[in-house]
């Protein structure tokens, strides 16, 4: 089955109000679907990096490798690969003047905070048709149990607000940036790190207007407890106009906040251990 066709019978089967368990039919097709917009989103946001760690030459042998694997169009690879570029920083323009589906929307908001290790091992496990290891991320991502239509809008604003903290972290942080550490796909709980202040930590967070929510993982707010004034929340406000930055040491104690409990897509690493 070609991707197109799978991407219309998952399209139909996923959105709007969430699948049913009872469309035995259309699952396969969904989570084909699913398996290869992972891969996609992994060759956006890792860039050269997916490349080097599975060990190709090209893009055009990464798709085809995925191709072979999944039986799907290589070209469909690149396709969903720019489809993903304008949410993440490599030379890539993207699709950016095309809106973006509901379930590639699913994949950004619930892989976000999945660890490039993590998402690598992933996607091996989805090329080795690994489904039962890869089983229970496919199940959240296929079956939706909530909305995620601001998804891309927020995930831009947080793209926006960092990119505006790189270009003037000096007068921000009073930090260069050769000295900042990107930390944002390293699931440490922030984003940032300053090379000669090791214990400092920072997350940046991005507004549309100069006043709203912000929302915090809960690895976020945990680090946030632990590093306390040496962890810096930068929240950058009117990020399509004329941005401001505003920055709140130890926000734990500086700000109210309230817990909500979700189900998501996350990495757990299991070892076995032998005593004696």
């Amino acid at each position: 089955m070609r991707m197109d066709d799978i991407a219309k019978t998952a399209e139909r089967g996923a959105e709007g109000t969430g699948a049913r368990r009872s469309d035995v039919a259309a699952e396969p097709q969904q989570r084909l679907e699913m398996k290869v917009l992972i891969i996609g989103y992994a060759m956006s946001r890792l860039d050269m990096a997916y490349l080097a760690e599975r060990r190709l030459a090209s893009w055009r042998a990464g798709y085809k490798e995925v191709a072979e694997a999944l039986d799907v169009a290589p070209a469909s690879l690149k396709n969903l690969r720019d489809e993903f570029d304008p949410f993440f920083d490599n030379p890539r323009r993207g699709w950016h003047h095309r809106d973006i589906r509901p379930t590639r929307k699913r994949v950004l908001e619930e892989m976000a905070e999945v660890s490039d290790a993590a998402l690598l091992e992933l996607v091996d496990r989805l090329l080795r048709r690994d489904d039962i290891g890869a089983g229970e991320a496919l199940d959240v991502l296929v079956q939706p149990r909530r909305s995620v239509s601001n998804v891309a809008d927020r995930l831009l604003t947080g793209r926006l607000a960092e990119s505006f903290f790189l270009q003037n972290c000096q007068d921000i942080v009073g930090v260069s940036r050769h000295d900042i550490e990107d930390c944002r796909y390293s699931a440490l709980g922030y984003d940032f790190a300053v090379i000669p202040k090791p214990e400092m930590a920072i997350e940046v967070k991005g507004l549309r207007s100069l006043s709203g929510g912000i929302l915090f993982t809960d690895r976020e707010w945990q680090v946030a407890q632990e590093r306390a004034l040496d962890y810096w929340l930068v929240v950058v406000g009117d990020v399509y106009g004329t941005a401001r930055a505003r920055v709140v040491r130890d926000p734990r104690t500086t700000l109210e906040a309230s817990c909500v409990f979700q189900r998501t897509v996350s990495a757990n690493w299991q070892a076995h251990v032998s005593i004696g």
